[in-house]
């Protein structure tokens, strides 16, 4: 925890210095310090996945240095980091209580240097599975009451809800697995089932408490805002975030799998302290196993390298928990050796405790960076590619020119920064913009924007400043965004190649009216036999004037598609001049649902916010000739759609009345 003594508490003077700004990441992260030193807290006035608890631990390493641009690039996971590590030492006084202490210190330090996740989430849920599993052995063994323990389970299962809202999710799943893998290991004691059934009925009567007693502090005791939107979040991750695996990434999550099943098989197989080891024992055996399967779905979905690594650490975790509980000395030593060396050849240091990393923080402790290097430019202490930094600096100009310091700025689709830098709060109410979809979640975020009023916004159209996630435009994954930002405010200048200031302006609502125009596409049923279908829609009967194609459509999948993911779905979309597009999209499994398309350049959506109705179409825009469905596999888990059903499509135009 010293190593990772963040660069903003040891060299408070040093600059840091950004060389690729405005990453994905980079906004979010800023702007949830941010919103923490404005009293706006997650999962009660803006929507993450990350509660309270979590938001705090984020934003107070920043806030304790000095809120800065720079502080916060160098401090927000410390505490987070730091929690890791204490979740780390209890689970292991809870699984390995006989073991002595050489062998707890060397796995903590191989886990949390080599495989742990920084921001503590994963280790909080399987600290949490690890209480319950004691828990229930306590309780079935007659060492503690079941009354205490389901009111201790409840209050915890609590408190993954506010560390963040899959930490809650994962908490009730530990809670009912630990009970089952203790209940299957003393089935045939039956009047253990009494203690259990006691424990349970406390814990249902305790949680609901709380989550009464979490609404009264949030909002009020029957109103479960909180609930819903962490129960929201959780279940949109599944559809609306795949990531295909790539090679690497399907080694990095089987080779943990493999080898866990193997150590889990070889642990059941040997008899030795059975007993007296909890980890020998068949209840921990088979519920952690499960435990730690059901952990790797986040990276069979998202499944990127930082999320598997994230789903991967509670099979590496209770592998290594299993490989350090034998007794035997020369077993000990021998499967220490192996675990060192299998560290560092199947995995490198987290970045915080790099040998590079530490040479720099000392170096910058001893002579701190306090002039930006050539070619950059110094931003709120932290410095910027010079060209980046003047527009930067441009649009925080631009934002206190047009409003107090007390007002909000409107920020499309997720450069947050931007309002960081300007000390200014942002307008919308969901963290990252993708995650603003489904009406709940849009509902949400349109109705803090109508809430905050901000006199000033900026928008990103699609290009450098603002790339599609995942390959699906800003506007095609949040239209009703869009089209709201679109009736509220107009174009006040441009700030850059790829930023448009914006001015409210609330009678455009009332002037912007909307003509859909039918293209007389036939609505149909398509079968899906195979993983990788084309489904030819036709020929639309395309309006010149049109803006906009929408299709409402129905992805029908199979339940299955909940321990999997969605296939890609892409729109093809060929020109009366020739020219083709693919143009991917997301939608809710089984759900009827409005994709809305720009079937031209992504970067033209800018000019719409133009006074002039004139200015709007602007560029060449061939008719769309003929449009087809493409639905392929991610990658080998995705699950294949029974059948793409099109219900409507229409071109969509936009008029301004005087």
């Amino acid at each position: 925890m010293a190593a990772s003594l963040p660069l903003a508490w040891i060299a408070p003077r040093a600059l840091v210095v950004i060389r690729h700004p405005g990453t994905f990441d980079d906004h979010w992260v800023l702007d949830t310090v941010f919103k923490a030193s404005r009293g706006i807290w997650y999962l009660r006035d803006a929507v993450f996945l990350y509660g309270p608890i979590g938001h705090w631990l984020l934003a107070a390493p920043a806030r304790w240095a000095g809120l800065s641009l720079g502080s916060i690039y160098t401090s927000y996971n410390t505490l987070m980091l730091w929690c890791s590590f204490i979740f780390g030492y209890l689970i292991l006084r809870l699984l390995l209580p006989e073991q002595p202490g050489w062998k707890r210190f060397l796995l903590l330090l191989l886990l949390q240097v080599f495989w742990a996740p920084w921001d503590g989430r994963t280790a909080c849920a399987i600290f949490l599975f690890a209480c319950f599993l004691r828990g229930w052995y306590a309780v079935g063994g007659g060492r503690l009451k079941p009354v205490w323990f389901g009111g201790l389970a409840a209050l915890l299962c609590a408190f993954g809800f506010l560390y963040s809202a899959d930490t809650g999710v994962y908490g009730i799943a530990a809670w009912l697995l630990a009970l089952a893998g203790v209940a299957w290991e003393g089935r045939r004691q039956w009047l253990r089932y009494r203690l259990y059934a006691t424990a349970a009925v406390t814990f249902a009567v305790c949680f609901v408490a709380l989550v009464l007693a979490i609404n009264a502090a949030v909002h009020s005791a029957l109103d479960f805002r909180f609930w819903k939107i962490a129960l929201a979040l959780v279940a949109v991750h599944r559809w609306n975030e795949p990531a295909a695996m790539s090679a690497s990434g399907m080694a990095h999550l089987l080779v943990p799998l493999l080898v866990g099943a193997l150590v889990f098989l070889a642990r059941w197989i040997v008899p030795a302290d059975r007993t007296t080891t909890i980890t020998a024992r068949a209840g921990f055996l088979g519920s952690a196993f499960l435990f730690a399967l059901l952990a790797m779905q986040s990276g069979l979905v998202r499944s990127d390298t930082m999320h598997i690594i994230f789903a991967v650490f509670p099979m590496v975790f209770f592998t290594g928990a299993i490989l350090f509980s034998f007794h035997s000395r020369v077993a000990s030593v021998s499967l220490a050796v192996a675990a060192v060396a299998g560290s560092f050849l199947l995995a490198e240091p987290a970045a915080t405790f790099r040998a590079a990393s530490l040479r720099y923080r000392l170096g910058q402790m001893r002579h701190p960076l306090t002039e930006c290097p050539g070619g950059f430019a110094e931003v709120d202490h932290a410095c910027y590619p010079a060209a980046f930094a003047a527009e930067l600096q441009l649009s925080i100009d631009y934002i206190r020119q047009n409003g107090n310091e007390h007002d909000a700025v409107l920020i499309f689709p997720y450069q947050y920064m931007f309002a960081v830098a300007a000390r200014r709060n942002e307008a919308g109410a969901v963290e990252q913009s993708f995650l603003a979809v489904g009406n709940y979640l849009s509902r949400f975020d349109i109705n803090a924007m109508r809430v905050s009023a901000a006199p000033v916004g900026l928008y990103f159209p699609d290009g450098d400043l603002s790339l599609p996630i995942d390959g699906v435009s800003n506007f095609t994954r949040t239209p009703d965004i869009w089209f709201w930002i679109f009736q509220h405010y107009r174009s006040g200048q441009q700030l850059g190649a790829g930023i448009v200031g914006l001015l409210a302006d609330d009678a455009r609502a009332g002037r912007i009216s909307m003509q859909p125009l039918p293209l007389l596409v036939p609505a149909a049923t398509y079968p899906i036999r195979s993983r990788g279908s084309v489904m030819d829609i036709g020929d639309p009967v395309w309006p010149v004037t049109a803006d906009f194609l929408r299709l409402r459509l129905k992805a029908r999948y199979p339940l299955t598609w909940k321990l999997r993911k969605p296939e890609r779905l892409q729109l093809e979309i060929t020109r009366a001049d020739g020219t083709r597009e693919l143009k991917s999209f997301v939608v809710e499994p089984n759900v009827s649902s409005d994709v809305w398309f720009y079937p031209w350049t992504e970067a033209d959506l800018a000019h719409y916010f133009d006074s002039d109705e004139n200015h709007w179409r602007i560029g060449p825009r061939p008719a769309i000739a003929h449009l087809r469905i493409l639905a392929t596999p991610l990658d080998w888990f995705s699950e294949v759609p029974r059948s793409i059903e099109i219900e409507a499509a229409d071109a969509v135009k936009f008029n301004m009345g005087p």
